[in-house]
């Protein structure tokens, strides 16, 4: 029995009954919400719900007697149109909850628009790379790599926003006690944001420098905890802040 290929099945049906179980959570609790911050409810049970919806499209992927083939065909697309959608809600529940979605228009829309160009970028990269769509240049897919490093530049300009912008937006929207909170928030969020988010452009990386199946199968690993931590963290980290903001209205 293929040990790797035993894992990457567990892992998979692990991160899909907490998605499920977070996802009934945010509804169930978003009683205790107050009318202001419901919305953050909304983004949240969204995110988590997509991510569900998902991965049951590839439950049949990930069963043990199809990972134990030799060659296999990985749900890059599938992976890539949710995280199209989902890490755009994750980054505006924050926007959402801090008010900067009504009142830092401007930087939410630049977050968002690197965020697609990061996402988008990703995909072409991996895709260009395994299905060999772009000739080598010097025996080396230059464009691949060009769309990895862009989708890099894209995911730190994202660091940077959240780490040197955000704080002193969160400040100059919301009143002392608001802030306090949102800025703790804040702290979460940036280390999901760097190191959370990490293991995504390291999974396209690792699959340049070695093509083997048992990398392709940890690769798919590592992405099945990413999306468990990064979805139902930036959701929950968020609903908590949600929860207590709305003790103070």
């Amino acid at each position: 029995m293929n040990v790797l290929g035993l894992i990457t099945s567990y892992t998979f049906e692990f991160a899909l009954i907490t998605m499920i179980a977070a996802t009934l959570y945010f509804l169930l609790e978003r009683y205790r919400l107050s009318d202001e911050y419901k919305p953050v409810s909304t983004f949240a049970i969204l995110t988590t719900a997509l991510a569900v919806i998902e991965y049951f499209n590839m439950r049949e992927f990930f069963t043990i007697e199809n990972l134990s083939k030799p060659d296999l065909n990985f749900p890059t697309e599938y992976r890539y149109i949710t995280w199209l959608i989902a890490t755009p809600l994750m980054l505006y529940t924050y926007f959402v909850l801090t008010k900067l979605s009504r009142y830092a228009k401007p930087i939410v829309i630049l977050t968002i628009s690197l965020n697609f160009l990061m996402i988008t970028s990703g995909y072409f990269s991996e895709s260009a790379y395994s299905n060999g769509w772009m000739p080598m240049v010097s025996g080396t897919y230059v464009f691949s790599y060009f769309l990895f490093g862009l989708g890099t530049a894209c995911w730190g300009g994202i660091i940077y926003i959240f780490i040197k912008v955000l704080p002193g937006q969160v400040i100059k929207v919301n009143d002392q006690r608001n802030s306090d909170y949102c800025l703790k928030c804040l702290g979460f969020v940036q280390k999901l944001i760097i190191y959370g988010w990490a293991i995504y452009p390291l999974g396209l990386f690792v699959s340049f420098w070695d093509g083997a199946s048992d990398t392709a199968l940890i690769r798919e690993m590592i992405y099945n905890f990413g999306d468990l931590f990064n979805k139902v963290g930036f959701a929950l980290i968020c609903f908590s802040c949600a929860k207590k903001l709305s003790k103070k209205s």
